[in-house]
């Protein structure tokens, strides 16, 4: 009998949330429709037509920020463990792989929905206020990144995930009008990664690949969960099941109110044994649950146990302890511990693919050239949302964890090098974002999540509100205190407090780890500071460029400069929100982000939090020593160029692999057609012409041969067994592997020569 007992999340179906993925597509449509092309005189007014596009876009981004705002407070209203589901489409299912279009609102996912519904209006009221010829291309580009943004983190699933991180990839690629190659082929390349690192997950849940193929393991692939929650009529017994919408649940000893029900459901059923039946589809096997019984007075939950493609039913999986083969209750973080892909550990596998898949993405947002607008900013969301989700599938204290630290922290420290050296104000403030976006990665690798939520939204808003600062051209104190957030300069505010969780989780874990892992974590920590240095002389550099521009040609937009303004202050104040708690130091109160995320098993180090709040503040003062250094000389000195190495190394070794890459492509293209096509039929032109000259010497000597010649030749035949049906057949085959090699060595002639 398989049953077991935990506490799952209790779904509640919200038709509204279509509208946080359909309103940016909506107007990406409108301005698509009525896009022009650019005129060549500035000065022509917009006619009425013009300003429908603008409208449109300005109307569905403040109703999506909205509604983002509504839904994350009605999600925060109700009880602790409500979740938001709405059920769009049923795309395929074969056996346990279920691909629906399901939406689905957690706190996590509420948390990046507002901060993208934010930048997406404030990109939104820029390009509207803007003077550009192509406003009309600029907001239908930016629905499109800011829907793909927004499916992706309210997306439940492979499916809505991957069709995300694809309008996401689309829409950046338009705002920056193509641009160079690498950044797109990165996203691109990042984005396959995250497919097969989901399907990865989808099988390591279910079995192991062994030397024989997959192996499925003898696991349930659905189970009955009894939850804390008490049913709605204390006589009977509640079955519940909110996945696999359309399936029909039957029992094979007992009656279910309408015989046959359909999924999504919440019925109360007489108490008993039953054993249930789920019938999903033609195309898939039944499911039987046996022998499971159902108490009066509580809620029972049937859901998936094993491969699944949908985050949600993760959640649960996780919250609900497996079935050991041993006997006992095994994790789903232990059962993908226990399992191997050619040797590898399979969690390891997947976080390598799917999260240097979406790290991908940051490199390509950080290398873009090019007026983009603000929506652009959220190519940074993939990388910490994934992280945030696939956290609870590693230990940070055992290799996986180390993986995604190493991932983080080292895209972090290279990223932000390189957003120091260059001189592009937007490259070097979108090079900001990524980095702490990376530093986001390696803080949910550390084990706390929260620091990842406070350092990915204070990050995306804060480098918005600098990036609308650099176009307004108003007020440089504005720029400056964005700046500061982002470096984490204001003690409590902006990303202030995501450093401290992180340089402290880093701390702590040094304090209670093996010899080996304190080095290990203490160079993370290093990194971490190293991190705060780099961004805030990156920021700080902007600034002080900024400032020389304002003296000499100073901004005239009010309207941008308001927005700046705004975009600062809840960069600002959301840090100050999300991060201000005192369980760090010993205190009873958690910071919102830690409630937001769920709890997390990190002891308080009062010490370790006191000498992270110092090191934190030191190294953004010190980043801001080095700006005001560097600003003050009229060349970039040598260390400020040297911080751009490592980037360039990186670079140079990508764009190898590329060259390599290529080559192969173009030898293989070579040797479809110099090769596979025109060798075959070199040969049989030269097999016909050897048949024809054949049959005119034949003719020619026909009757002329001696005799007793043909005599002796047969003889010789005979005597070497030539006309024996083996012999024939070993002469044929070392004619073919003659064949074979001389084919070989033209190909392989043909890829050394190139």
């Amino acid at each position: 009998m398989f049953e077991a007992s935990g506490s799952l999340a209790i779904v509640q179906p919200v038709l509204t949330l279509v509208g946080l993925v359909a309103l940016p597509l909506v107007w990406a449509l409108i301005a698509a429709l009525l896009a022009r092309p650019a005129r060549t005189d500035r000065r022509a007014g917009r006619g009425a037509r013009d300003a429908i596009a603008p409208a449109a876009a300005v109307a569905c981004a403040v109703g999506t920020f909205g509604l983002a705002t509504v839904l994350a407070v009605r999600l925060a209203l109700a009880p602790r463990g409500h979740v938001f589901v709405q059920h769009v489409a049923e795309l395929a299912r074969l056996g346990q792989l279920d691909l629906a279009f399901d939406l689905t609102l957690d706190p996590r996912s509420a948390a990046f929905a507002v901060v993208i519904a934010l930048v997406a209006c404030a990109s939104t009221l820029q390009t509207s206020w803007s003077s550009r010829p192509d406003a009309d291309a600029r907001l239908a580009w930016s629905g499109l990144v800011s829907g793909g943004a927004m499916l992706l983190c309210v997306g439940d699933g492979l499916a809505p995930i991957l069709v995300g991180l694809g309008l996401l990839s689309l829409g950046t690629w338009g705002l920056s009008r193509g641009g160079a190659a690498g950044p797109n082929v990165a996203a691109l390349a990042g984005n396959v990664a995250v497919l097969v690192g989901f399907v990865f997950l989808f099988w390591s849940l279910g079995g192991a690949f062994g030397v024989e193929g997959y192996d499925p393991d003898g696991a349930p692939r659905f189970v009955l969960v009894t939850t804390p929650s008490p049913g709605s009529d204390p006589e009977k017994a509640t079955l519940v099941m909110t996945t696999h919408a359309g399936a029909l649940v039957s029992s094979d000893d007992a009656d279910l109110p309408g015989d046959r029900v359909l999924s999504p459901m919440s019925i109360a059923v007489e108490p008993g044994v039953y054993t249930l039946r789920v019938h999903r589809g033609a195309a898939s096997g039944d499911v039987i649950v046996p022998r499971v019984a159902l108490v009066p007075g509580r809620t029972h939950v049937l859901t998936p146990y094993g491969p699944t493609a949908s985050l949600r039913a993760l959640d649960d999986q996780i919250a609900v302890p497996r079935l050991a083969p041993t006997g006992g209750a095994a994790t789903v973080r232990a059962a993908l511990a226990g399992r191997t892909i050619s040797g590898l550990r399979a969690s390891a596998v997947v976080l390598l693919l799917a999260l240097g898949g979406a790290l991908s993405h940051l490199h390509a947002s950080a290398t873009r050239r090019g007026l983009l607008a603000l929506a652009s900013v959220l190519e940074a969301v993939p990388a910490p949302y994934l992280a945030i989700r696939l956290g609870p599938l590693v230990d940070p204290s055992a290799a996986d964890g180390a993986l995604v630290v190493l991932l983080g922290a080292g895209s972090a420290v290279v990223l932000a090098a390189r957003a120091a050296s260059v001189d592009d104000a937007h490259q070097a403030l979108r090079g900001v974002l990524a980095a702490l976006a990376s530093l986001a990665v390696a803080a949910a690798g550390l084990g706390d999540p929260a620091a990842s939520l406070v350092l990915a939204s204070s990050a995306i808003v804060s480098t918005s509100a600098a990036l609308a600062a650099i176009e307004a051209r108003r007020d440089a104190r504005w720029l400056g205190m964005a700046c500061a957030g982002a470096a984490g300069l204001l003690p409590g505010a902006g990303a202030s407090a995501g450093y401290i969780l992180a340089i402290a989780a880093a701390l702590g874990s040094a304090a209670t780890g093996s010899v080996a892992w304190a080095v290990f974590a203490g160079g993370v920590a290093a990194s971490l500071v190293v991190t705060c240095v780099l961004v805030a002389l990156a920021g700080f550099r902007v600034y002080d460029a900024l400032i020389r521009v304002t003296a000499r040609d100073p901004g005239s937009s009010r309207a941008q400069g308001i927005l700046v303004i705004a975009l600062t202050a809840i960069a600002l104040v959301g840090g100050v929100a999300l991060g201000a708690g005192t369980t760090m130091f010993g205190g009873h109160v958690a910071p919102l982000a830690r409630r937001l995320v769920g709890p997390v098993a990190l002891p308080a180090h009062r010490l370790m939090a006191g000498a992270a709040v110092v090191l934190s503040l030191l190294a953004a003062a010190g980043g801001v020593a080095l700006a005001r250094r560097a600003s003050a000389v009229g060349t970039p000195p040598r260390w400020l160029v040297a911080l751009g190495l490592p980037y360039g190394v990186l670079r140079a070794t990508a764009s190898g692999l590329g060259r390599a890459a290529l080559f192969l492509h173009r030898s293989v293209g070579a040797m479809d057609r110099d090769v596979i096509e025109d060798v075959p039929r070199a040969l049989g032109d030269a097999l016909l012409r050897a048949g024809r000259a054949i049959r005119r010497l034949s003719r020619g000597v026909s009757g002329k041969i001696d005799p007793s010649l043909e005599r002796a030749a047969g003889g010789v035949a005979v005597e070497l067994d030539l006309d024996g049906p083996r012999t024939a057949e070993r002469v044929r085959t070392v004619a073919l592997l003659v064949m074979v090699a001389l084919l070989g060595l033209v190909v392989l002639s043909s890829l050394v020569l190139g």
